[in-house]
C-alpha cells in the first residue's frame, strides 16, 4: 500500500498514459482490497458474500488513495457470523492504516446501511430509484460504478440488473437520475466567463464540480438509458459509440477530457504530497501553466457541449 503513490509518481514522471495508470492502480487496489479481506473475512463469508468497491476506485478512474466507498452483498440465506459488524470494522480500519481515509459520508462496510443480503440490498436500489431524493439518487449513481473485488461477483450483477430494469423506457426515471448534471451550476456559475475572457479568473476553480462530474454522470446516465452494464468511463463512452448513442467526434473529446482531468488532478496532487500538503479538488488558476489553461478551457467547453446535448436527450428543461 505504501509503494502505490511512489509508483504513480515515477509513472507520471516517466510520461505513462494516465489511462493506462489508473487501469493498473485499479488492479493493485483491487489485489490489496481482496487480500485484506480475505486475511479477516472467515473462508464461509468470502465464498457467500461479494465486498465491492464503487465511485472512481470502481470505475477504474481512481489515481491517488481517497477515501472509502465499499459495500457487501450477502447471499440470501446464508448465516452471516455473529462477529460481522466486528470483522467489517477490522477491515474499515485495515484500509484507514493503508492510507485511504474513511468515507465522510459513510459508504463503508462498516456501516450497516451498506451491508445487505441480495433481495434487501435489491429493494434499497428499487426505492433509491421509485423515491427519488438527492440523497438516494447519489447513491444509487455511486452504486452504480461498484465494482467486484472479492467473493461471488454474481451476487452484485444480481443487484445492479434490478436498475437495469426498472429504467428501461421509463424516461421519467432516467430524466430524474441525468438532472444532476447540474447540482453544481450555481457554485460553478461565476467562473466560465471570466475563463474564457481571461479576465479576472476565479482564484480557484473546482475541478470535479465543473468538469469531471457531469461528464462522468452524464455518460453514466447514457449507460443507464442504452443499458450499458460497462463500469469505466471510457468503456461506457465506447458501448455509447457502437450503439449509436454517441456521436464519434464528441465521444473522442470527452475521453481526452476525462484523461486531462484526470492527469491535471494527479500532477497537482502529487506536488501537493511532495510539499507535504493535502490533495484537493480546488485548483489554484494562478498556478497552470499557460497550456494546461488552454487546455482546460478546452475541455471545460467539451463538458457545456455535452450537457446541452444531455439536457436534450433527457427533456431535462421539462421537469
Amino acid at each position: 500500500a505504501g509503494q502505490i503513490t511512489k509508483m504513480i509518481g515515477l509513472l507520471q514522471q516517466s510520461g505513462t498514459k494516465v489511462g493506462l495508470i489508473a487501469r493498473l492502480v485499479q488492479e493493485l487496489n483491487a489485489k490489496l482490497f481482496e487480500r485484506t479481506w480475505q486475511l479477516l473475512a472467515p473462508a464461509d463469508l468470502v465464498a457467500n458474500a461479494c465486498l465491492f468497491v464503487m465511485g472512481s476506485e470502481g470505475r477504474g478512474e481512481q489515481l491517488l488513495k481517497t477515501d472509502q466507498d465499499n459495500g457487501l452483498i450477502l447471499r440470501d440465506g446464508y448465516e452471516a457470523p455473529a462477529d460481522l459488524q466486528a470483522i467489517c470494522d477490522r477491515f474499515s480500519a485495515a484500509l484507514t492504516d493503508f492510507g485511504y481515509p474513511e468515507c465522510p459520508g459513510g459508504i463503508m462496510v462498516s456501516r450497516p446501511e451498506w451491508r445487505h443480503g441480495t433481495a434487501e440490498f435489491s429493494e434499497m436500489v428499487r426505492r433509491w430509484l421509485l423515491m427519488p431524493s438527492a440523497d438516494s439518487l447519489m447513491a444509487l449513481a455511486i452504486f452504480l460504478d461498484a465494482h467486484a473485488v472479492c467473493g461471488d461477483a454474481s451476487l452484485l450483477q444480481q443487484v445492479r440488473g434490478e436498475v437495469f430494469a426498472l429504467t428501461v423506457d421509463n424516461d421519467l426515471l432516467l430524466a430524474r437520475f441525468a438532472a444532476a448534471i447540474s447540482a453544481f451550476d450555481g457554485a460553478t456559475a461565476g467562473w466560465w466567463n471570466r475563463l474564457l475572457s481571461l479576465e479576472d479568473s476565479p482564484s480557484t476553480l473546482d475541478l470535479k464540480k465543473a468538469g469531471t462530474f457531469p461528464l462522468v454522470h452524464g455518460i453514466r446516465s447514457l449507460a443507464l438509458a442504452h443499458s450499458v452494464q460497462a463500469v469505466g468511463t471510457a468503456a461506457r463512452i465506447e458501448a455509447l459509440v457502437a450503439a449509436g448513442a454517441l456521436p464519434d467526434d464528441l465521444a473522442g473529446a470527452l475521453v481526452d477530457s476525462l484523461h486531462f482531468f484526470m492527469g491535471l488532478k494527479l500532477k497537482l496532487g502529487l506536488a501537493a504530497l511532495a510539499a507535504g500538503k493535502a490533495a484537493d479538488s480546488g485548483i489554484a488558476m494562478d498556478k497552470l501553466s499557460s497550456l494546461d489553461r488552454d487546455l482546460l478551457k478546452d475541455t471545460l467547453d467539451v463538458v457545456k457541449r455535452f450537457k446541452s446535448m444531455l439536457r436534450q436527450r433527457f427533456h431535462l428543461d421539462a421537469l
